[in-house]
Protein backbone atom coordinates (compact mmCIF):
# COMPACT_ATOMS: atom_id res chain seq x y z
CA UNK A 1 0.00 0.00 0.00
CA UNK A 2 1.56 3.34 -0.70
CA UNK A 3 1.86 6.20 1.93
CA UNK A 4 1.30 9.65 2.20
CA UNK A 5 5.09 10.34 1.69
CA UNK A 6 5.12 8.11 -1.88
CA UNK A 7 2.72 11.57 -2.99
CA UNK A 8 4.83 13.96 -2.07
CA UNK A 9 6.55 16.41 -4.88
CA UNK A 10 10.36 16.70 -4.99
CA UNK A 11 10.42 20.35 -2.98
CA UNK A 12 8.62 18.94 0.16
CA UNK A 13 10.18 19.62 3.83
CA UNK A 14 8.13 17.84 6.24
CA UNK A 15 9.88 20.16 8.91
CA UNK A 16 8.96 23.63 6.85
CA UNK A 17 5.31 22.26 7.21
CA UNK A 18 5.87 20.91 11.04
CA UNK A 19 6.84 24.45 11.64
CA UNK A 20 3.55 26.08 10.02
CA UNK A 21 1.36 23.68 11.77
CA UNK A 22 3.37 23.33 14.84
CA UNK A 23 -0.01 25.05 17.40
CA UNK A 24 -1.90 22.02 16.70
CA UNK A 25 1.19 19.38 17.14
CA UNK A 26 3.00 18.24 20.45
CA UNK A 27 6.73 17.43 19.69
CA UNK A 28 7.37 15.85 23.34
CA UNK A 29 4.00 14.43 24.43
CA UNK A 30 5.46 12.27 27.58
CA UNK A 31 6.19 15.46 29.25
CA UNK A 32 2.30 16.23 29.12
CA UNK A 33 1.72 12.64 30.93
CA UNK A 34 -0.63 13.79 33.59
CA UNK A 35 -1.15 16.98 32.65
CA UNK A 36 -3.29 17.18 28.75
CA UNK A 37 -6.20 18.88 30.31
CA UNK A 38 -3.87 21.92 30.78
CA UNK A 39 -2.76 21.83 27.35
CA UNK A 40 -1.88 24.95 24.86
CA UNK A 41 -0.01 25.29 22.26
CA UNK A 42 3.60 25.12 21.62
CA UNK A 43 4.69 24.22 25.10
CA UNK A 44 2.47 25.88 26.98
CA UNK A 45 -0.11 25.57 30.07
CA UNK A 46 -3.31 26.61 30.62
CA UNK A 47 -4.54 28.35 33.57
CA UNK A 48 -6.16 26.24 36.25
CA UNK A 49 -9.36 27.24 35.82
CA UNK A 50 -9.31 26.73 31.96
CA UNK A 51 -8.53 22.95 31.99
CA UNK A 52 -10.40 21.09 29.07
CA UNK A 53 -13.24 19.09 30.75
CA UNK A 54 -11.68 15.81 29.81
CA UNK A 55 -9.50 14.38 27.41
CA UNK A 56 -10.62 12.11 24.16
CA UNK A 57 -7.39 10.12 22.45
CA UNK A 58 -7.77 9.30 18.86
CA UNK A 59 -5.39 6.11 18.19
CA UNK A 60 -4.43 6.10 14.42
CA UNK A 61 -6.06 9.45 13.36
CA UNK A 62 -5.07 9.60 9.81
CA UNK A 63 -5.24 12.79 7.95
CA UNK A 64 -7.00 14.21 11.31
CA UNK A 65 -10.73 14.96 9.31
CA UNK A 66 -12.25 13.04 11.65
CA UNK A 67 -10.36 14.03 14.88
CA UNK A 68 -11.25 17.98 14.10
CA UNK A 69 -14.48 17.57 12.99
CA UNK A 70 -15.34 15.76 16.77
CA UNK A 71 -13.11 18.36 17.97
CA UNK A 72 -15.08 21.67 16.31
CA UNK A 73 -18.52 19.49 17.88
CA UNK A 74 -16.94 19.39 21.27
CA UNK A 75 -14.71 22.94 22.48
CA UNK A 76 -14.96 21.79 26.28
CA UNK A 77 -13.02 18.18 25.19
CA UNK A 78 -9.31 18.04 24.45
CA UNK A 79 -8.83 15.78 21.45
CA UNK A 80 -5.16 13.97 21.15
CA UNK A 81 -4.64 12.27 17.47
CA UNK A 82 -1.72 9.96 17.17
CA UNK A 83 -0.53 8.41 14.20
CA UNK A 84 2.27 6.63 13.17
CA UNK A 85 2.67 8.29 9.65
CA UNK A 86 4.01 11.83 10.11
CA UNK A 87 2.56 13.16 6.84
CA UNK A 88 -0.52 12.43 8.16
CA UNK A 89 0.01 14.42 11.20
CA UNK A 90 1.48 16.96 9.60
CA UNK A 91 -1.92 17.28 7.24
CA UNK A 92 -3.93 16.57 10.36
CA UNK A 93 -2.21 19.52 12.34
CA UNK A 94 -2.66 21.61 9.23
CA UNK A 95 -6.52 20.72 9.06
CA UNK A 96 -6.83 22.17 12.59
CA UNK A 97 -4.83 25.43 12.27
CA UNK A 98 -7.10 26.21 8.92
CA UNK A 99 -10.28 25.52 10.57
CA UNK A 100 -8.80 27.56 13.61
CA UNK A 101 -9.36 24.86 16.25
CA UNK A 102 -8.04 25.38 19.27
CA UNK A 103 -8.91 22.10 21.65
CA UNK A 104 -7.13 19.60 19.10
CA UNK A 105 -3.25 18.18 19.41
CA UNK A 106 -1.60 15.59 17.36
CA UNK A 107 1.41 13.44 17.78
CA UNK A 108 3.69 11.57 15.65
CA UNK A 109 4.24 7.91 17.36
CA UNK A 110 5.61 4.82 15.21
CA UNK A 111 4.89 2.90 18.34
CA UNK A 112 2.41 4.71 21.21
CA UNK A 113 2.88 3.35 24.56
CA UNK A 114 -0.69 4.78 26.32
CA UNK A 115 1.18 4.05 29.74
CA UNK A 116 4.06 6.43 28.86
CA UNK A 117 2.11 9.09 27.17
CA UNK A 118 -0.92 9.03 29.80
CA UNK A 119 -1.41 9.18 33.44
CA UNK A 120 -3.45 7.03 34.95
CA UNK A 121 -7.39 7.57 34.83
CA UNK A 122 -6.38 10.65 32.15
CA UNK A 123 -8.56 9.70 29.23
CA UNK A 124 -12.53 9.50 29.02
CA UNK A 125 -12.34 7.61 25.86
CA UNK A 126 -9.90 6.05 23.09
CA UNK A 127 -11.22 5.92 19.60
CA UNK A 128 -9.87 3.67 17.21
CA UNK A 129 -11.03 4.14 13.59
CA UNK A 130 -10.44 1.78 10.63
CA UNK A 131 -7.03 0.34 11.73
CA UNK A 132 -4.86 -1.44 10.41
CA UNK A 133 -5.96 -4.98 11.13
CA UNK A 134 -2.39 -6.71 10.57
CA UNK A 135 -4.05 -9.69 9.37
CA UNK A 136 -1.43 -12.84 9.47
CA UNK A 137 -0.64 -14.19 13.29
CA UNK A 138 2.57 -13.63 13.57
CA UNK A 139 1.03 -9.90 13.26
CA UNK A 140 -1.62 -9.68 15.57
CA UNK A 141 0.40 -8.25 18.53
CA UNK A 142 0.49 -4.82 16.52
CA UNK A 143 -3.48 -4.40 16.34
CA UNK A 144 -4.52 -2.09 18.52
CA UNK A 145 -7.55 -3.99 19.80
CA UNK A 146 -4.82 -7.07 21.21
CA UNK A 147 -5.12 -8.01 24.16
CA UNK A 148 -1.67 -6.67 26.17
CA UNK A 149 -3.18 -3.12 24.53
CA UNK A 150 -6.44 -3.19 26.07
CA UNK A 151 -4.77 -4.15 29.02
CA UNK A 152 -2.72 -1.03 29.51
CA UNK A 153 -6.24 0.62 28.05
CA UNK A 154 -7.67 -0.11 31.16
CA UNK A 155 -4.84 1.69 33.29
CA UNK A 156 -5.43 5.40 31.27
CA UNK A 157 -9.17 5.31 31.00
CA UNK A 158 -10.88 7.42 33.70
CA UNK A 159 -13.76 5.59 35.70
CA UNK A 160 -16.31 4.61 32.92
CA UNK A 161 -14.23 5.93 29.78
CA UNK A 162 -14.99 3.77 26.83
CA UNK A 163 -12.68 2.21 24.19
CA UNK A 164 -14.56 2.58 20.85
CA UNK A 165 -13.62 1.24 17.30
CA UNK A 166 -15.03 1.55 14.28
CA UNK A 167 -13.58 -1.14 10.76
CA UNK A 168 -14.59 -1.96 7.71
CA UNK A 169 -13.42 -5.68 8.38
CA UNK A 170 -15.82 -8.01 10.21
CA UNK A 171 -13.11 -10.64 10.93
CA UNK A 172 -10.74 -7.89 13.07
CA UNK A 173 -14.26 -6.24 14.70
CA UNK A 174 -14.84 -10.66 15.10
CA UNK A 175 -11.37 -11.12 16.93
CA UNK A 176 -11.54 -8.07 18.68
CA UNK A 177 -14.85 -9.04 20.88
CA UNK A 178 -12.54 -11.54 21.56
CA UNK A 179 -9.83 -9.85 23.09
CA UNK A 180 -12.23 -7.74 25.03
CA UNK A 181 -14.13 -10.29 26.99
CA UNK A 182 -10.22 -11.81 27.68
CA UNK A 183 -9.56 -8.53 29.16
CA UNK A 184 -12.36 -7.95 31.22
CA UNK A 185 -14.22 -5.20 29.06
CA UNK A 186 -18.45 -5.17 28.92
CA UNK A 187 -19.68 -4.32 25.78
CA UNK A 188 -21.92 -1.01 25.46
CA UNK A 189 -23.04 -1.80 22.20
CA UNK A 190 -22.20 -3.87 18.73
CA UNK A 191 -23.10 -3.45 16.04
CA UNK A 192 -23.01 -4.04 11.67
CA UNK A 193 -23.91 -0.95 10.95
CA UNK A 194 -22.00 1.74 13.07
CA UNK A 195 -23.52 4.45 10.42
CA UNK A 196 -26.86 3.23 10.85
CA UNK A 197 -26.82 4.15 14.47
CA UNK A 198 -24.47 7.17 14.56
CA UNK A 199 -25.90 8.83 11.07
CA UNK A 200 -24.44 12.14 11.83
CA UNK A 201 -20.78 10.67 13.15
CA UNK A 202 -18.11 12.90 10.82
CA UNK A 203 -16.66 11.39 7.88
CA UNK A 204 -13.14 10.79 7.19
CA UNK A 205 -11.63 10.84 3.13
CA UNK A 206 -10.49 7.10 4.05
CA UNK A 207 -13.96 6.16 4.99
CA UNK A 208 -15.76 7.87 2.65
CA UNK A 209 -13.77 5.93 -0.29
CA UNK A 210 -14.30 2.49 1.93
CA UNK A 211 -18.29 2.78 1.65
CA UNK A 212 -17.57 4.14 -1.82
CA UNK A 213 -16.58 0.58 -2.59
CA UNK A 214 -19.53 -1.51 -0.33
CA UNK A 215 -17.54 -1.62 2.65
CA UNK A 216 -19.43 -2.14 5.59
CA UNK A 217 -19.04 -0.27 8.89
CA UNK A 218 -18.92 -2.50 11.69
CA UNK A 219 -18.03 -1.51 15.36
CA UNK A 220 -18.51 -1.34 18.98
CA UNK A 221 -18.27 0.61 22.30
CA UNK A 222 -16.72 -1.31 25.54
CA UNK A 223 -15.50 -0.44 29.04
CA UNK A 224 -13.08 -2.04 31.41
CA UNK A 225 -15.40 -4.46 33.68
CA UNK A 226 -13.61 -5.96 36.88
CA UNK A 227 -9.73 -7.21 35.88
CA UNK A 228 -9.78 -10.61 35.07
CA UNK A 229 -7.72 -12.66 37.66
CA UNK A 230 -6.01 -14.73 35.01
CA UNK A 231 -4.84 -12.89 32.01
CA UNK A 232 -3.67 -15.27 28.89
CA UNK A 233 -4.30 -14.71 25.42
CA UNK A 234 -6.27 -17.72 24.27
CA UNK A 235 -7.57 -16.74 20.78
CA UNK A 236 -7.26 -17.70 17.56
CA UNK A 237 -4.64 -15.26 16.34
CA UNK A 238 -5.13 -15.00 12.15
CA UNK A 239 -8.14 -12.96 10.56
CA UNK A 240 -8.42 -15.55 8.73
CA UNK A 241 -9.68 -17.81 11.46
CA UNK A 242 -12.79 -15.35 11.33
CA UNK A 243 -14.05 -15.96 7.85
CA UNK A 244 -17.37 -17.15 7.01
CA UNK A 245 -17.53 -20.51 5.65
CA UNK A 246 -19.15 -19.43 2.21
CA UNK A 247 -16.23 -17.33 1.15
CA UNK A 248 -17.76 -16.77 -2.74
CA UNK A 249 -21.03 -15.03 -0.91
CA UNK A 250 -18.60 -12.27 0.42
CA UNK A 251 -20.24 -8.91 -0.76
CA UNK A 252 -17.03 -6.89 0.48
CA UNK A 253 -13.40 -8.32 1.37
CA UNK A 254 -11.51 -6.67 4.00
CA UNK A 255 -8.17 -4.57 3.44
CA UNK A 256 -5.61 -7.16 3.59
CA UNK A 257 -7.34 -10.21 3.31
CA UNK A 258 -8.23 -10.26 -0.89
CA UNK A 259 -4.84 -12.84 -1.22
CA UNK A 260 -5.77 -15.18 1.35
CA UNK A 261 -9.33 -15.38 0.06
CA UNK A 262 -8.72 -16.02 -3.36
CA UNK A 263 -5.99 -18.39 -2.70
CA UNK A 264 -8.81 -20.55 -0.61
CA UNK A 265 -11.68 -20.59 -3.10
CA UNK A 266 -9.36 -21.10 -5.95
CA UNK A 267 -8.19 -24.04 -3.87
CA UNK A 268 -11.41 -25.27 -3.30
CA UNK A 269 -12.70 -24.55 -6.50
CA UNK A 270 -9.67 -27.15 -7.71
CA UNK A 271 -10.93 -29.48 -5.21
CA UNK A 272 -14.22 -29.58 -6.19
CA UNK A 273 -13.41 -30.56 -9.74
CA UNK A 274 -11.60 -33.66 -8.22
CA UNK A 275 -14.88 -34.28 -5.81
CA UNK A 276 -13.15 -33.59 -2.93
CA UNK A 277 -14.76 -31.63 -0.07
CA UNK A 278 -14.12 -28.06 0.56
CA UNK A 279 -10.85 -27.42 2.63
CA UNK A 280 -11.51 -25.14 5.29
CA UNK A 281 -8.02 -23.28 7.12
CA UNK A 282 -7.02 -24.47 10.26
CA UNK A 283 -8.30 -22.28 13.32
CA UNK A 284 -5.46 -20.92 14.35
Amino acid sequence: MRTAACRLHKGFSLEKRMEGAKAALEFEPSARRGAWRLWAPEGGVRPDGEAFSRVVLDLGCGKGEYTVARAEADPETLFVGIDVDPICVMRSAEAACEAGVGNVVFVHDEDPDVLELFGEGELASILINFPTPFPKKKRAPRRLTYLDRLMKYRLVLENGGTVRMRTDSTPFRDFSLTQLNLAGYQLEWETDDVRGMFPDEPWSGYERKLVAKGAPVVGFCAVPGPAPEHVEQTAPLSLVSYLPEDLESLDYIPFGMQGSIDNIVGYNANRRKKGLPDWRPPIV
